[in-house]
């Protein structure tokens, strides 16, 4: 480890033993830094640290705990130097066992597009890409019609997935691409009626992609 990364390294030790939330804060912005210097190993070695004290770091309550685990999924489930699958599911099951039902606030559906997003990004098999169907889709019954933004936002990332796992389950491809299909234009339907001119110009444009794939 260089001489930068062990001082980073020390320095997140110690905020994250006295705030979680307001460090990962910071932490997220220095691994942004870290992407645009092309930095992986520095990267890693604040990811892997992070990752060692989780268990062991103090949280207010434990949905604080539950969000913080949420957030930090997300990053392991992000492309990247430091991704890795295996931490993100262990991350996200810590959310999804304290959110057990869709409350008001919709953090299980949140927590469930995230990990589907997550197996989306980083899956290499057509198992992986079912059971990231399978939890947007698990999503989608909490975002009906009655959160139709959130809703489109599940099914842009859902046609992703399921163009994925054209490319992984060949037989079935064209079985997949309809429903990739479907799944963006559902998601235009909505982004058009709430006139969402960045969100519908990028289902726009893998919607085509998709199709294009139709062919």
């Amino acid at each position: 480890m260089s001489g930068g990364a062990a001082g980073l390294v020390h320095h997140f030790r110690e905020a994250f033993e006295k705030s979680p939330a307001d460090a990962l804060r910071d932490w997220f912005r220095v691994q942004e830094e870290l992407r645009e210097r092309d930095d992986a190993e520095t990267a890693r070695a604040l990811a892997d640290d992070l990752w060692e004290m989780l268990p062991r770091l103090a949280f207010d309550s434990a949905e604080v705990r539950a969000r913080f685990f949420h957030n930090a999924a997300v990053f392991f489930g992000s492309p990247g130097p430091a991704a890795d699958l295996g931490r993100a599911r262990l991350a996200f099951r810590e959310t999804l066992d304290h959110f057990s039902c869709h409350a008001d606030d919709g953090w299980r559906a949140r927590a469930l597009h995230n990990l589907g997003t997550a197996i989306t990004n980083l899956a290499t098999s057509p198992e992986e890409l079912r059971e990231a169907i399978g939890r947007l889709e698990e999503a989608l019954e909490w975002r009906t019609a009655e959160r139709e933004i959130a809703r489109a936002v599940t099914l842009h990332h859902l046609g992703l997935a399921l163009r994925r796992l054209a490319e992984l389950d060949p037989s079935q491809a064209s079985v997949h691409l309809k429903r990739s299909a479907t799944a963006f234009r559902e998601a235009i339907e909505i982004r058009q009626r709430h006139d969402l001119g960045e969100g519908l110009a990028a289902s726009e444009r893998q919607l085509q992609e998709t199709l294009a794939r139709c062919k």
